[in-house]
């Protein structure tokens, strides 16, 4: 909350507080605040830098607290590169997002298996490695696919969209869909005989914090047939689709081309927001300009 909406908050309950840096409020006063908001003593949330909570390892609890944490966007963006044998506009075209692979990605620490420890009681016996080996297997079942809250990182288009000759997609959001990945310093380790589940989520959503630039948004699906291509492709809604920004190198064959496909495939064609990106001017940056 900010000061200004605190201060809005007391004028309005005519509260005597005297609002400076140095100021004290007496417990009465927080609680009756605290009451007035109808906030719960388990949703207390504090921002991230001042919490005392341990972030450290990605369970299902952190996660949670992580999604309560952040402001929920509304939308989220998808980069995709403008790939050779047409895949990504395939996608585009009969409207499904594909679930990757944790195999195909570009960091070799993301989903990695050694995020989990299979030892009891400080020991590794065959049948941990059978447990291990097993929930290894498991990941190949397993699909992801990566959204962001960012449309102009200049990295991502360079990563993700080959040298911003590619394009990003706009999606509303869907309220609790995704879960934020955790970014954490230290290549902490789940027990995997703790809580089995929690490891899972550690696994998946743990990444080293030299990626929190992303600030990326993840769906994961764990009911994929490793040996049915189709099996990853997950429909959406076309509604869903609320703009597409074509990246400052994209080709007018490109632009075109992804056009047609909204025009024949979209019936809300004329609601999706079409943007052409340039380079500013003056700054290290990415603006961009609506062409419909």
């Amino acid at each position: 909350m900010s000061i200004d909406e605190f201060s809005k908050i007391i004028t309005h309950l005519n509260l005597d507080i005297e609002l400076r840096p140095t100021a004290k409020i007496d417990i009465v006063s927080i609680e009756f605040i605290e009451s007035y908001l109808r906030i719960k003593k388990d949703d207390k949330y504090l921002s991230k830098q001042n919490d005392k909570f341990d972030y450290s390892k990605s369970t299902e609890g952190v996660l949670l607290r992580l999604r309560k944490l952040k402001p929920q966007p509304k939308t989220i963006f998808k980069y995709y590169s403008n790939d050779e044998k047409g895949l990504n506009l395939d996608a585009l075209k009969n409207k499904y997002l594909y679930h990757s692979s944790f195999k195909s990605f570009n960091d070799p620490f993301d989903c990695n298996i050694n995020l989990v420890s299979f030892r009891k009681n400080g020991k590794f016996k065959k049948t941990q490695k059978k447990k291990k080996d097993l929930f290894k297997n498991k990941l190949n079942n397993v699909g992801i696919c990566c959204f962001t809250t960012k449309k102009d990182s200049i990295l991502m288009w360079s990563h993700y969209s080959n040298s911003h000759k590619g394009y990003c997609l706009e999606f509303m959001k869907k309220e609790e869909e995704l879960y934020p990945v955790n970014y954490i310093k230290d290549f902490n380790k789940t027990n995997y005989y703790d809580n089995i589940k929690d490891s899972e989520f550690h696994l998946t959503y743990s990444k080293s914090e030299e990626w929190s630039y992303e600030n990326e948004y993840r769906s994961i699906v764990d009911n994929i047939d490793p040996t049915n291509p189709n099996s990853r492709k997950r429909k959406y809604s076309p509604h869903r689709l609320k703009s597409v920004y074509f990246g400052v190198n994209a080709s007018d064959k490109l632009k075109l081309q992804i056009i047609e496909i909204l025009k024949e495939n979209y019936l809300n064609f004329k609601e999706i927001e079409l943007y052409e990106n340039h380079l500013k001017e003056n700054s290290f940056g990415i603006e961009s300009v609506k062409i419909n």
